[in-house]
């Protein structure tokens, strides 16, 4: 049994990070989580873009996206803790849970700045909660005192936000919601509405405000960004599991398998077929 079902929460160095994740090869993390970055570079490509963290900045990471490793320097030190969301809810809090929800979401998947002197303490508090998690003595409290440690890890990561300006949703233009409003919906209606008038009629605009918006902001059209999401869910199944193809179109919510290779060929440049064989 791992930590992270055990206790709800799992610590991953880099080395165990490597072995978890190829590169070149999509993936979905099963539980949201922290990356920190401590010294050299890793470079991930997630739905929208490709992202480059370097020393003294993390990024938060949860299901609803698709990433895949590019490539990371021989210097690079990292540790990641991933977290069940369960586990989180018990825990008895007391800093304002929302307005920090609400600002890792909108951080989601950008590199975030970090003062060495914060990330120092940072790491330290998530190496001792590493060490007591991979610590085979016996403790008669052991889940207690996990419960706990994770509690001081949430008030450092709680206390970012007491250093920004108020509330960073306020300051989002009212293009940058419309986009971060499309990009939410999409993570969770992606498989059933592959539509953008269905996105433009969630937020009560035109299909042409939407579109032009998010090119704007994005640089890429609305249908571009959908194609691009289910793709890369297409690729998660492909390269990590035995499902036929005909029952993988049907999950991600095509008519049938035709429907399904039609849109991958057109969108990659090969079937579904061909890309699984990269990685037989």
């Amino acid at each position: 049994m791992t930590a992270l079902e055990k206790f709800g929460v799992e610590i991953f160095t880099q080395e165990t990070i490597h072995q978890r994740i190829t590169v070149d090869k999509p993936f979905r993390p099963e539980n949201p989580a922290f990356l920190f970055i401590k010294s050299g570079t890793i470079k991930l490509r997630q739905h929208l873009s490709d992202l480059e963290l370097s020393a003294n900045t993390f990024i938060v990471t949860d299901p609803q996206s698709v990433y895949e490793l590019i490539s990371f320097s021989d210097d690079f030190q990292s540790r990641m803790v991933s977290y069940k969301r369960e586990f989180i809810s018990t825990l008895s809090l007391k800093f304002n849970r929302l307005i920090t929800y609400r600002y890792f979401r909108q951080q989601m998947n950008v590199g975030v700045p970090f003062s060495p002197d914060d990330l120092e303490v940072v790491w330290k508090s998530v190496n001792f909660l590493k060490y007591i998690l991979d610590s085979d003595t016996e403790m008669i409290y052991k889940k207690e005192i996990v419960e706990h440690l994770f509690s001081v890890f949430c008030y450092q990561m709680a206390g970012i936000i007491a250093n920004e300006d108020n509330s960073s949703m306020n300051q989002m233009s009212r293009q940058e919601e419309i986009v971060f409003l499309f990009l939410n919906d999409l993570s969770n209606h992606h498989l059933n509405n592959r539509n953008v008038e269905f996105y433009a009629e969630r937020q009560s605009i035109t299909t042409r405000h939407l579109s032009s918006v998010v090119k704007s902001i994005t640089g890429r059209s609305a249908s571009q960004i959908i194609a691009s999401i289910v793709i890369n869910e297409a690729k998660v199944y492909l390269n990590s599991s035995n499902m036929p193809v005909s029952e993988i179109s049907s999950v991600l919510g095509f008519s049938d398998q035709y429907s399904f290779s039609h849109f991958f060929k057109k969108h990659l440049g090969m079937s579904p077929s061909q890309y699984r064989q990269q990685f037989q």
